[in-house]
């Protein structure tokens, strides 16, 4: 028994150690494969992560292919498929430099809204350059988006600023009805690049608006020099001479021979000649007229049609845009040659088609418009007020609102949108030059000198403000020293200025010095009946107090009362 027992035991006993050996052995492989399954997962991340830079360059090398084979295309001219290569390339890398850039470059090109996100984008990268900074300040401009582009350009001009990145802080300056700040930033350009055609360009442009003629002679100089390189700026240059109001006989022949060379031959080349051509035959007008429709009325309707209005031929833009138009600006040139011929049911009819896509604030102008043509003024002030609010503080719609008011000659409405555009920074200038003229067509003096006083504070250097600012305290006879000082200040500094030695003679007329006033028109003869009658009054004015009163009474036989102001007039009456 007892030897059984123990046998039993050791039986037993073995068993359990045979057991325990195999745990032992089983946790011993788990653990190993659980060590080698972790090591294999590591190494398996670890060869990811090499391989993913590796993966992303090949991504960036072929989209940067792309982008490049993208380029070929548009060199080709071939958009199209310069567009979908772009867009294969950004799918593969989407902030790659070169993609985005082309992208960026083709939609500028085909003046397409996605242009101004992508240069966003563009700007936004560590590769990008101070060309791809101008290109985007250009789009903003071009776009109307003035805050932006004057924080985009202000930033330009503080980095040693290029040619370019002055051309464009003289472009914004012209945009915004700075005239002296753009001719400024035009004349650097020139100075810092005096062979830069686009330098000579924009300065040229900038002289041609001038109201001086010498500084017309001066841009025309330009221009001429600019077309006879035969670079890349030739083409501007002779456009930029068509549209020129100096040119003789001569230059305007040799001009219209010039447009006929240029490649491409636009319609805006065409409507330049056409331009040439009715001041040269006049009596070919409606030849001409015909000619522009034939060739280009399909292809490019909405130019020749806003061609026609400014030509005053409404019926050829009636014949030209059907009633059954529905695009927004081509319909708006009908409803503007409608009014023009005083057809007023057909705008009403045109107004209430349900398929209209006009804003409403385009639709309560014209109605305000209609209702003004017929006797319902209280109406047409009630439309007035209701584009106004619509148009809320969009200062693009308010532009738009304030032009057309001041064309439809309601002056009150277009003087209270200008003040509401005031409001925003980008479009001061313009509000202000706006105001400006209203007040001056509206002989409010005080009102015009309130504006000339705020367009001062915003560009204190400018010496056409700082004129205004003493011209209109002179006649309101206002702290008469201090402004006749200035006005001789200006004239000491710009003496070719006629409007300053205007200003500088009513200076003196107030300080009871006839002859020192009659002075101030000595030199080249002076083409008066050219001249605002405000201008014709200070001189009347100053030969009437030198008893020169043949010459004082024939100049006044050019002079309408209505078009001075009470001030004005009083210069001319004889005491």
């Amino acid at each position: 028994m007892g030897w059984r027992f123990w046998n039993s035991c050791l039986n037993v006993t073995a068993q359990m150690n045979e057991e325990s050996g195999r745990r032992r052995h089983f946790y011993r492989a788990t653990k190993r494969r659980r060590i080698f399954g972790i090591a294999f997962i590591a190494l398996l991340l670890a060869a990811l992560l090499a391989l993913r830079p590796a993966y992303h360059w090949l991504k960036t090398k072929r989209a940067d292919s792309l982008a490049a084979k993208a380029e070929r295309f548009v060199q080709e001219e071939n958009f199209l498929e310069a567009a979908n290569t772009y867009r294969a390339a950004l799918q593969l890398d989407p902030l790659g430099y070169n993609p985005l850039q082309g992208a960026a470059r083709l939609a500028t090109r085909l003046n397409h809204d996605e242009a101004l996100g992508l240069w966003d984008q563009v700007v936004r990268l560590p590769q990008a350059t101070s060309e791809d900074r101008e290109e985007r300040a250009a789009v903003l401009l071009q776009a109307g988006k003035f805050p932006a582009a004057a924080l985009a350009i202000d930033e330009l001009l503080k980095q040693n600023p290029d040619t370019n990145a002055l051309v464009l802080a003289s472009r914004y300056s012209e945009r915004t009805g700075n005239s002296a700040k753009a001719l400024e930033y035009a004349r650097i350009a020139m100075k810092r690049a005096p062979q830069d055609e686009i330098a000579q360009a924009r300065l040229a442009e900038v002289l041609a608006a001038s109201l001086k003629a010498d500084e017309r002679a001066e841009a025309r100089e330009i221009l001429w020099a600019v077309a006879a390189k035969n670079g890349a700026d030739r083409k501007s240059a002779i456009e930029s001479l068509a549209r020129a109001p100096d040119l003789s006989r001569d230059e305007q022949t040799k001009i219209l021979d010039q447009l006929h060379t240029l490649d491409p031959f636009t319609v805006t080349d065409a409507l330049l000649a056409a331009d040439l051509r009715l001041k040269m035959q006049p009596e070919n007008t409606a030849l001409i007229i015909d000619e522009i429709i034939a060739r280009w009325g399909t292809k490019a309707k909405l130019e020749i049609a806003q061609w026609l209005i400014a030509h005053q031929q409404f019926d050829s833009v009636l014949t030209l845009v059907g009633p059954g138009e529905r695009r927004p600006q081509l319909l708006l040139a009908r409803l503007d040659a409608l009014a023009a011929e005083q057809r007023w049911g057909e705008i009403e009819t045109t107004l209430s088609r349900k398929d209209l896509s006009f804003d409403s604030v385009v639709v309560e102008a014209f109605r305000a418009r209609l209702a003004a043509a017929r006797p319902l003024s209280l109406n047409a002030e009630v439309h007035w007020n209701k584009a106004i609010t619509l148009a809320g503080n969009d200062s693009s719609k308010l532009r738009w609102l304030g032009a057309f008011a001041e064309q439809c000659g309601a002056d009150e409405i277009a003087l209270r949108t200008f003040q509401r555009l005031e409001r925003s920074p980008a479009d001061t200038s313009l509000a202000l030059a706006g105001q400006q003229r209203l007040a001056t067509k509206m002989h409010d003096i005080s009102a015009a000198r309130t504006t000339a006083e705020k367009t001062l504070a915003l560009h204190a250097a400018d010496p056409n403000a700082q004129n205004r600012v003493a011209y209109y305290n002179l006649l309101l006879e206002k702290d008469v020293s201090a402004n006749a000082t200035k006005a001789k200040e200006l004239v000491a500094k710009y003496p070719d200025r006629l409007e300053f030695r205007v200003t500088a003679a009513l200076a003196l007329l107030r300080q009871h010095d006839p002859g020192s006033a009659l002075a101030q028109f000595q030199g080249p003869p002076i083409e008066w009946a050219k001249t605002p009658p405000s201008w014709r009054a200070v001189y009347a004015a100053a030969l009437i107090a030198n008893d020169e009163d043949a010459r004082a009474n024939e100049l006044l036989k050019s002079i309408l009362l209505d078009r001075l102001s009470p001030e004005e007039a009083a210069l001319i009456q004889r005491k």
